[in-house]
C-alpha cells in the first residue's frame, strides 16, 4: 500500500494539490495521511493571552482538519484507502521531516499558488523542497488534473547517491506506461566526458522497460533551457533531482528545483538527493 502525505494549509491551492493526488492515486489502496502544520505564536499581550490565543487557534486548526478528512474521503468511492490526520505545532517542512523519519513516505503532496512576495522567503512547497529528505509532488494551483503519459525528467548526469531513490517514481509510471524523456540542459559549463555517458547509460537501464528517449538543448542556464524545452514539448509532469544545498545557495537562488516549485506552470516531482559534491560541479547541479 502506498504511503501518500497530503500537506494542507486548508487554501485553494491545498485543495487543488489534494484532487489531483486522487486522480492520480485514488484506483490504488493508499495510506493517506492529511497533515496540516502551525507555528504561528501571538506577538502581543501577557504569556496568559498569549497560551489562551495560540490554545484557540490550534483546535480551530484541529476542527477544520477534522472537516476536510470527511470532505477527503468522499473521494474516495471505491472504499480501498485508509486514512488518518496529523497535527503539528512546527514549520510545514519541520513536520514532514519528523513524521517522513517515523514512518517513510511515497510521496508528499503539496499545492503551490505561485503568489509569494519573493523566492528568496519562499513558499510552502519551496521549505519542503528545501528542507526534507522525501520526495515531492508539487501542484499548481490553476491545474486541471488529467493522465500522466509523458513525463520529463532533467538529468545533468552527475553521479547519483543511489538509483533506489527514484523506485517510487518508477512504479508510478511503470503504471501509467507513460513515455520518460531524459533532458540534458546543455550550457557553456556543461561538462563532456566519459562518466556523462556512463552515468546515463546507468538511467536508462534503471527505468526499464519504460519507454525512454533522451533529448538535450542548448541555452544559457538550465532554468530557461527546461522553460524553452516545456514550450514546444507536450509535457504532463515535470521530474527533478534536487540536490540539497548550502545557506548560499539559497541566498543566491542556485536551486532551480526550488525556482520552479515557487510557481510551476505544469506538475513537478521533486526526487531527494543529498549526494555531497565539489563546488565546480555544483554549478550544473538542479
Amino acid at each position: 500500500m502506498k504511503k501518500i502525505l497530503l500537506a494542507t494549509n486548508f487554501s485553494k491551492s491545498s485543495e487543488k494539490a489534494i484532487q489531483y493526488a486522487f486522480h492520480q492515486f485514488g484506483d490504488t489502496p493508499c495510506e493517506f495521511t492529511l497533515m496540516h502544520a502551525c507555528d504561528k505564536t501571538p506577538l502581543y499581550g501577557s504569556a496568559e493571552i498569549a497560551f489562551n490565543l495560540m490554545g484557540e487557534l490550534y483546535l480551530r486548526a484541529k476542527e477544520k482538519l477534522s472537516h476536510q478528512l470527511k470532505e477527503i474521503k468522499k473521494l474516495d468511492t471505491r472504499e480501498i484507502h485508509s486514512f488518518k490526520t496529523e497535527f503539528i505545532a512546527t514549520s510545514t517542512g519541520r513536520a514532514i521531516e519528523i513524521l517522513n523519519r517515523k514512518h517513510p513516505y511515497d510521496f508528499v503532496v503539496v499545492g503551490a499558488s505561485g503568489k509569494g512576495e519573493d523566492i528568496l522567503f519562499g513558499s510552502t512547497a519551496t521549505e519542503v523542497i528545501l528542507n526534507t529528505n522525501v520526495n515531492t509532488v508539487v501542484v499548481p494551483s490553476e491545474l486541471k488534473p488529467g493522465p500522466v503519459k509523458n513525463v520529463v525528467l532533467a538529468v545533468d548526469y552527475l553521479p547519483v547517491q543511489s538509483f533506489s531513490q527514484f523506485d517510487s517514481l518508477k512504479e508510478f509510471l511503470l503504471e501509467r506506461e507513460a513515455q520518460l524523456t531524459l533532458l540534458t540542459i546543455i550550457t557553456d559549463n556543461t561538462l563532456f566526458g566519459e562518466r556523462d555517458s556512463q552515468t546515463r547509460d546507468q538511467y536508462i537501464n534503471y527505468f526499464e522497460p519504460l519507454s525512454i528517449a533522451t533529448d538535450h538543448i542548448w541555452s544559457s542556464g538550465i532554468e530557461a533551457g527546461i522553460m524553452e524545452y516545456l514550450q514546444f514539448k507536450s509535457t504532463d509532469l515535470l521530474v527533478m533531482l534536487t540536490r540539497h544545498h548550502s545557506f548560499y545557495d539559497v541566498i543566491f537562488n542556485r536551486s532551480v528545483t526550488r525556482k520552479f516549485a515557487f510557481n510551476p506552470t505544469l506538475p513537478l516531482i521533486s526526487i531527494s538527493d543529498t549526494i555531497t559534491i565539489d563546488t565546480k560541479m555544483q554549478l550544473l547541479t538542479l
